[in-house]
């Protein structure tokens, strides 16, 4: 799977928080023009909070991040006239700004919940750029609230995928809501009826054409091989949901025996990319989930005997899940 890439615009309005609390290095020498690799950005925001000692930086610098250095989406989503279709669009169109990323808008009773996660197993830890991210979402909750008097953000709830003694510091304090940790995701709650709020209306915004990123959206999925995008719905899947091929197939627009006519042309097959990604997520969870057992981990990624895992595992690495743990809990240490 190619490394994931970012929108080098995510550097965009750190240096108001950090210049005089961390060494320069931090913000780096230079910036790729127009993208970096995700690893890099998340590296970054790791290090900046590690730095200053400050875990409120990522979180200020999403809430006060200039939505017009998006481009056409940072256009589409001010030019939004309620909060839920600002939110709708980043949701849809995010990927335009980051590469292997799983972000939802969902809906459930009476709350609403935008959650996101990087789907790349081997970008850990990854803390800080969900509070970047999640950032940015509560700015389009606030501009909502701006015009609503009775206010709703003690209504508002968290989850991160990190546990709380990973964070540096009291995220509660810092987002001003009750947080739960060691989640499947990275999620901000809020009630339903935010959705509806509207927002301020912009003062000449530009006019956004939603089409035009659709497009983008089209070519860009054109342009990526399809074993990584394939790869990318089972990382996304694993843990949730049954890994079909031909629910992935319609996903992706063709029938399965098409699906595996192209993934033969480029020398994989599906079975290949699920043992991969089954692999490369088993040495996810032995990393952040080091209290499961052997049989819960394979029973996350899919395996109805966790016999079956232990010798797909040894086949992949050359030694046993629990020698491959012990090995990796020792280097950590």
């Amino acid at each position: 799977m190619a490394p994931a890439t970012v929108r080098a615009a995510a550097m965009n309005g750190w240096e108001s928080f950090v210049e005089e609390r961390a060494a320069p290095s931090v913000l780096g020498a230079a910036t790729p023009p127009e993208s970096m690799p995700l690893a890099e950005f998340v590296r970054f925001s790791e290090d900046v909070v590690a730095r200053t000692r400050d875990v409120a930086i990522p979180w200020l610098a999403g809430g006060s991040y200039d939505l017009t250095a998006l481009g056409p989406l940072g256009d589409a989503i001010n030019s939004a006239g309620r909060v839920g279709s600002a939110l709708r669009r980043l949701v849809d169109y995010f990927s335009l700004l980051q590469d292997c990323t799983d972000i939802r808008l969902g809906l459930e009773d009476d709350m609403a919940a935008v959650s996101y996660r990087i789907l790349d197993p081997d970008i850990w830890p990854r803390h800080h750029d969900a509070m970047f991210t999640l950032g940015i979402v509560s700015q389009i909750l606030r501009r909502g609230l701006c015009s609503h008097l009775g206010g709703a953000w003690d209504k508002i709830e968290f989850a991160f995928e990190a546990e709380s003694h990973e964070m540096r510091g009291d995220i509660g304090k810092v987002v001003c809501a009750p947080c739960t940790f060691g989640a499947d995701t990275n999620q901000i709650r809020f009630p339903a009826a935010m959705l509806d709020l509207a927002l301020p209306a912009q003062a000449n915004p530009p006019l956004a054409d939603v089409r035009q990123l659709t497009r983008s959206i089209v070519m860009k999925r054109r342009e990526t091989p399809l074993v990584d995008r394939l790869s990318q719905m089972v990382l996304r899947d694993l843990n949730s949901c049954a890994i079909e091929q031909e629910r992935f197939a319609r996903e992706m627009g063709m029938s399965s025996r098409t699906m595996r006519r192209k993934l033969t042309e480029q020398g994989s097959s599906f079975q290949q990319v699920l043992d991969e990604c089954r692999m490369r997520q088993a040495v996810f969870e032995f990393r952040v989930r080091p209290d499961l057992s052997i049989s819960q981990i394979a029973l996350r990624l899919g395996y109805a005997e966790h016999s079956n895992f232990t010798r797909a595992f040894h086949r992949w690495s050359g030694i046993s899940p629990q020698a491959f743990r012990t090995r990796l809990a020792a280097t950590a240490h």
